[in-house]
């Protein structure tokens, strides 16, 4: 999907200069037309069908638009930020004017992140972390929608969950560390007093059931 927009991209900055760039008998081409983008600032804009391009002063492109239905929203924003390849792919996929899918990329173009909203209001609440495989190597919560993950759940070679760590006071640290295998929690460490190191041990059985409990010192 990157090289894609990005080919467009090129392909719009030639089309930006059709007509002007060295066609006016040596004199300075003409500017494109300013517009505002969705991110509320001013750029040089170059349009051609569904696409959109935005550029800043210095002519580097900052974004690039796409609206596939025509509905006059875009479904499709390539964020570049001066650079050739978008670091970022926003996605509205079910075309209510919100954005509900967000791709970040290296600049090798290749996808390491993938947020979603859950709730539909346009503001992610989970990111799936991914190696150079696009295996899903993490996962991120925003369980209480304040912008900031309480819950992290680290995943195995088969997509399993290996460890969770839960920041139940949103304090900005997790406070509960738990440890899964085989589909299941069987323990889980606790910081009690809040200094940041667990000091209690559960162990969970079979059935789900503590079956055991125990403190954890430190030196």
């Amino acid at each position: 999907m990157s090289r894609r927009l990005a080919v467009l991209a090129a392909a719009l900055v030639s089309a930006g200069c059709a007509n002007h760039c060295g066609a006016r008998g040596g004199l300075p081409p003409n500017e494109p037309p300013r517009g505002v983008a969705g991110d509320g600032h001013s750029y040089l804009v170059v349009g051609k069908g569904p696409y959109k391009a935005f550029y800043d002063s210095m002519g580097r492109i900052s974004r690039l638009e796409y609206d596939g239905n025509g509905d006059g929203r875009p479904d499709q924003i390539a964020l570049h930020d001066g650079q050739k390849a978008p670091h970022e792919l926003d996605v509205d996929s079910d075309f209510d004017g919100k954005i509900d899918r967000w791709e970040e990329y290296d600049p090798e173009g290749k996808v390491v992140r993938v947020g979603l909203s859950r709730r539909g209001n346009g503001i992610p609440d989970i990111w799936t972390s991914l190696d150079a495989q696009r295996h899903a190597t993490r996962k991120d919560y925003d369980e209480d929608g304040d912008g900031k993950p309480d819950r992290w759940e680290y995943l195995s070679a088969d997509g399993r969950v290996d460890r969770v760590e839960i920041d139940s006071d949103r304090d900005g640290r997790p406070d509960r560390w738990q440890i899964w295998q085989g589909g299941r929690l069987v323990a889980e460490e606790l910081d009690t007093d809040r200094d940041g190191r667990p000091d209690r041990r559960l162990r969970y059985g079979a059935n789900g059931r503590v079956t055991a409990m125990e403190p954890i010192a430190h030196p």
